[in-house]
């Protein structure tokens, strides 16, 4: 019988009282001393090696701490609860959401990579956004708001000064709105290459009910190899994850599961230890995502969060949870992994590259047929340019992507309106959209005339 938390969500480590019940149910008969042994995992401070540690055998075990402290479990157990998650979740009519932190949901800069200037800068930054939370939380006593009681904070998508970390930390713009949408179709996890305090502390801010995480906050010392990541202890199944980080390589076993965020830089040191151009910091440019130079201007740097909560949608929507009914069934989902693989990146000469859909049968195709070019969408020396979120969402709508200029092309998908693409596509009578072409496609469920995105 399974039992819930205080959340109402199903908890899979309910079950099992504590951590010996685990050892006992995967047959191991270990004495106390090496009951919290982390195998296969990083003890605290441990090197490469130990968390390289081989397994192997019908003894063999994976720690899983970030779930309870010193917990490890055998792999067959393991490999149970997360099937036992992966099944509950799917009947709920969930996707599982693994998101890293650092550059993708938020940016931090130590005290110490700051001059004088940026540090009284951010500082009085820092006390106006304490000054609206104050208001904010006042205003909301007076009117009877339940939302100001508890010690709760404000939700402000801004600047905080954690002194105790000796650190300032900057929200990406429009997180709290994200995590809200995302958490209606998603079982959220974060996965961080940060040490565990650092995750949890970080987690308080974009989480700060804790109501999206439920302690699925997993840290460096918590993953089973200390230079990558792995859904290897993460309670779901590869086929209904998606995960958002900054960095591919960081997933070498799940490239097919990314979404590939660019990397949000608020911090002038952030965006030069990437040796990115100059000025390519929010506090160099002045100006954040979502924000325009003057009203009613088109916004210069997108709201990437949006992109990706387009993305979710479109692979909500095409994994078919139901049978038409209305009644859930883990076996009718599609794999996630197939959603965003419809179709072939085209090169040049290719006829387009199109190829047949999983389901060409769908109404959600809405982008059947047409051929996209991107423009600056991508760096040129992009790894992955495929697991870019525009271009996920194209795909995941039955679109084919051009790598090239052809005479198969329908549509540019730029930034700007001065690029060679665009004057090419211009020359020839080709639709030029803007990236809200693509994600207002998504979230509206149909193809939206291309003229009213044509403002680049």
């Amino acid at each position: 019988m399974r039992r819930s938390g205080a959340s109402g969500q199903f908890n899979p480590l309910a079950r099992v009282r504590n951590r010996r019940e685990w050892r006992a149910r995967a047959g191991a008969a270990e004495s106390d001393a090496e009951e919290t042994k982390l195998v296969g995992c990083a003890g605290g401070g441990g090197g490469d090696e130990e968390k390289k540690e081989e397994r192997g055998g019908a003894n063999a075990e994976t720690a899983v701490r970030y779930l309870h402290e010193g917990l490890t479990v055998s792999d067959k157990l393991l490999r149970e609860a997360k099937n036992e998650e992966r099944m509950a979740t799917l009947n709920q009519g969930k996707l599982f959401l693994v998101l890293d932190l650092d550059h993708t949901l938020l940016n931090s800069c130590r005290f110490d990579e700051l001059n004088d200037e940026e540090r009284e800068s951010l500082d009085r930054k820092v006390e106006k956004r304490e000054e609206e939370d104050e208001l904010r939380s006042k205003l909301l006593g007076l009117v009877g708001g339940g939302d100001a009681g508890g010690g709760r904070r404000p939700r402000f998508p801004d600047l905080y000064c954690l002194s105790h970390f000796s650190t300032y930390t900057k929200l990406r713009p429009y997180v709290f709105e994200f995590l809200e949408q995302a958490s209606k179709i998603c079982r959220m996890h974060v996965y961080t290459m940060g040490d565990k305090n650092y995750a949890h502390e970080m987690a308080s801010l974009i989480d700060p009910e804790g109501k999206y995480f439920h302690g699925r906050i997993i840290g460096n010392s918590d993953s089973t190899c200390s230079k990558t990541k792995d859904l290897d202890i993460v309670l779901g199944g590869d086929d209904c994850t998606m995960i958002v980080d900054d960095t591919s390589r960081v997933w070498p076993r799940h490239a097919r599961n990314l979404i590939r965020v660019d990397r949000y830089h608020f911090f002038r040191k952030s965006a030069t230890s990437f040796r990115e151009m100059e000025k390519s910091s929010v506090m160099e440019r002045g100006l954040d995502e979502g924000e325009a130079e003057e009203e009613g201007a088109p916004a210069k740097h997108r709201e990437v969060l949006k992109d990706v909560l387009a993305v979710l949608t479109v692979a909500h929507r095409m994994m078919a949870f139901s049978d038409g009914s209305g009644h859930r069934e883990k076996k009718d989902h599609k794999d996630v992994r197939q959603v965003f693989e419809r179709n072939g990146m085209a090169s040049e000469g290719e006829n387009g590259g199109n190829v047949e859909s999983v389901d060409p049968a769908s109404s959600s195709l809405l982008l059947k047929g047409c051929v996209i070019l991107p423009s600056g969408i991508t760096p040129s020396n992009d790894e992955r340019p495929d697991r870019h979120p525009l271009l996920l969402v194209a795909v995941g709508l039955g679109a084919t992507i051009a790598t090239a200029m052809n005479d198969n092309v329908t549509h540019v998908l730029a930034r700007a309106d001065n690029t060679e693409k665009v004057k090419w596509g211009r020359k020839r009578g080709l639709f030029i959209v803007n990236g809200n072409w693509l994600r207002e496609c998504a979230m509206q469920n149909a193809k939206l005339d291309e003229h009213n995105f044509a403002t680049l």
